[in-house]
């Protein structure tokens, strides 16, 4: 017997949407060859370009406050610095279509979800890059943020 265990959370994403299609919303890692690569596309920028400033600020700035950790300003800076680059190109993405993979909701805004929401709710100006100084960023957190399914999870979150 072969045992494959999967840990990448975005492959464990794409699985279950591929083993459920017949549930939940089925454009969520697109329905068609050339949905899912541009779903893809989006998702590999995520993980490669996106996290890891944003992991690094949720750390330093979410976590590590409440773990009695001293905050390393320099790597704050030099993640914001990386995440507005990423933001930028984002903003520009997010001119042309109302999601970051084309007219609909999926896992490439979804994968966003938690990062964005740790940094929009720290004590420091880091909300700025999503809610004030890109116009389409704006829109698009705004639109993600507020739909049901996130609000239910948004209320699971422990309170700080």
């Amino acid at each position: 017997m072969i045992c494959f265990i999967n840990s990448e959370s975005r492959a464990i994403c794409r699985y279950v949407c591929e083993k459920h299609i017949e549930k939940g919303n089925r454009e969520l890692y697109g329905t068609n060859p050339l949905a899912k690569a541009s779903i893809d596309q989006w998702l590999e920028a995520e993980g490669q370009n996106f996290n890891p400033p944003s992991s690094t600020l949720v750390f330093q700035l979410a976590f590590a406050p409440r773990m009695k950790v001293k905050q390393d300003e320099g790597a704050i800076k030099q993640s914001k610095e990386k995440l507005k680059k990423v933001l930028d190109v984002y903003d520009r993405k997010l001119g042309e279509t109302r999601y970051l993979a084309g007219e609909e909701f999926t896992l490439a805004d979804l994968s966003h979800l938690p990062n964005i929401h740790y940094l929009v709710s720290a004590d420091d100006d880091t909300a700025s890059l999503f809610t004030s100084e890109r116009e389409n960023v704006r829109r698009w957190w705004t639109e993600i943020s507020a739909r049901e399914s996130w609000k239910k999870v948004v209320d699971l979150y422990p309170k700080p």
